[in-house]
């Protein structure tokens, strides 16, 4: 390859040419390098303060749970599988602790709390309740009309329901669960789905197993959401497990709220007061939720109706 020949810049650009232009070009271009650089300044100034603002409000965030550093809760920055070697349902006796507990991790600013609730009032209040209703029901059974004793019966147990509710508002106990109830081969493999998925934020806000009780009977595990009146959160998480496979939407689980199980309202028991132990069950919030969606779709297809205006002559 030959040498490169470069053309010599004699006579093309001299110490005297214009080569920033001229006087008034000069003083145009350094008045503009002087407001970008002050331009710039700000803009650094501007980046530093917002910097700093988040420094600062992410020192009064911290990354929490309710179970950090208890043995028997799930631990910040813990897989799943180190947690449920750690604690395995399994083998952990009740004799160490009465559940097993998984917490989804929040950023909480400090000192920010939710409204605490109250279950010790509401056991008072609610036990009180479930009383005078027992006398109520007592008091129209001694009826002579077998239809309007049930009629009045079924009345009674609606007032009830209602009352318990208003009661849980009350005392801010709002919490409810989806139960599940797998064999004690399959207790380790569903509870590390649901672990991971509690802490991954895919379920709600905790879930927790009972430990092993000496029995060979299936194991509990509660999977919570925060608000038993929130049908759609319940469903979100119903549709959650199914689609990690561990609830069959061909068989039935249920939904039992917390106040109920505070107030000792269980399947054995509820009918004394007219009442159902559990709020939902799953196959039929999701069977409704599906005609929901069908009428939706249907709706949306069919578009706008106009009707026809007759025309008189």
């Amino acid at each position: 390859m030959g040498e490169v020949e470069f053309v010599g810049g004699d006579g093309w650009i001299s110490d005297d040419s214009s080569f920033y232009g001229d006087e008034d070009s000069k003083q145009q271009l350094e008045q503009i390098s002087t407001q970008c650089n002050v331009s710039q300044k700000n803009n650094l100034n501007t980046l530093i303060e917002k910097s700093k603002t988040r420094s600062k409000k992410m020192e009064q965030l911290e990354l929490s749970h309710p179970g950090q550093g208890r043995h028997d809760s799930w631990h910040l920055f813990e897989s799943a599988e180190e947690f449920v070697k750690r604690v395995p349902p399994l083998t952990t006796s009740i004799q160490i602790c009465d559940w097993i507990w998984v917490h989804k991790p929040n950023l909480n600013p400090h000192g920010a709390m939710s409204a605490p609730s109250n279950e010790m009032r509401l056991m008072s209040c609610g036990q009180e309740l479930l009383a005078s209703s027992i006398a109520k029901r007592s008091e129209i059974k001694s009826g002579k009309v077998k239809q309007m004793v049930t009629k009045q019966l079924n009345v009674e147990a609606k007032l009830l329901e209602q009352q318990i509710t208003d009661l849980a508002v009350e005392m801010n106990v709002l919490h409810g669960k989806w139960m599940l109830f797998p064999e004690v081969d399959a207790v380790t493999r569903v509870w590390r789905v649901i672990v991971d998925a509690v802490i991954n934020g895919k379920l709600g806000p905790t879930a927790k197993v009972a430990p092993d009780d000496g029995t060979n009977k299936a194991r509990l595990i509660c999977i919570y959401t925060n608000d038993f009146r929130d049908k759609e959160d319940v469903l979100r998480v119903l549709r959650q497990l199914v689609s990690l496979g561990v609830v069959n939407p061909q068989r039935n689980i249920y939904y039992k709220t917390d106040v109920n199980t505070i107030l000792g309202i269980y399947g054995g028991t509820a009918s004394n007061y007219g009442l159902q132990a559990s709020l939902y069950s799953s196959q039929k919030m999701l069977a409704d939720a599906q005609v929901h969606q069908s009428n939706a779709t249907a709706s949306s297809q069919a578009g706008p109706h106009f009707k026809k205006r007759k025309i008189s002559s």
